[in-house]
């Protein structure tokens, strides 16, 4: 008695079939399992997804109203830092002015001195 190869395909079909089948059912058998822990934990936990989701609309809100006041402080301090840049350099100017003014009343109470003092 000899098996054909057409019996062979057939068994063979049929093999991963039934395989495929089982394997199906686990996954499904896991994925029941899966929905009815979820499904326990959102009965828990019903009245705190419903407090959670009347105060968001207010969250919303408050999250809008807080990006606009930041917005506008930063405006505000970039403007700051505009105006602190700014007097910053005409200090800074001011005060290479004013030390170039001392050295040169300096360099010439220097000449003065070694003209008065050393003749």
């Amino acid at each position: 008695m000899y098996i054909s190869l057409y019996d062979l395909g057939l068994f063979f079909l049929f093999t991963v079939i039934i395989i495929g089948g089982v394997y199906l059912i686990a996954v499904l058998h896991r994925l029941l399992g899966l929905l009815v822990y979820i499904k326990e934990i959102v009965h828990i936990h019903n009245s705190d997804i419903s407090e959670t989701l009347t105060l968001l609309p207010k969250t919303l809100v408050n999250v809008s109203e807080l990006a606009v006041s930041l917005k506008r402080a930063v405006d505000q301090t970039g403007n700051a830092v505009g105006v602190l840049q700014s007097d910053l350099t005409d200090t800074v100017d001011d005060l290479r002015d004013g030390l170039e003014t001392v050295s040169l009343y300096a360099k010439i109470i220097t000449e003065v001195f070694k003209s008065v003092f050393f003749k």
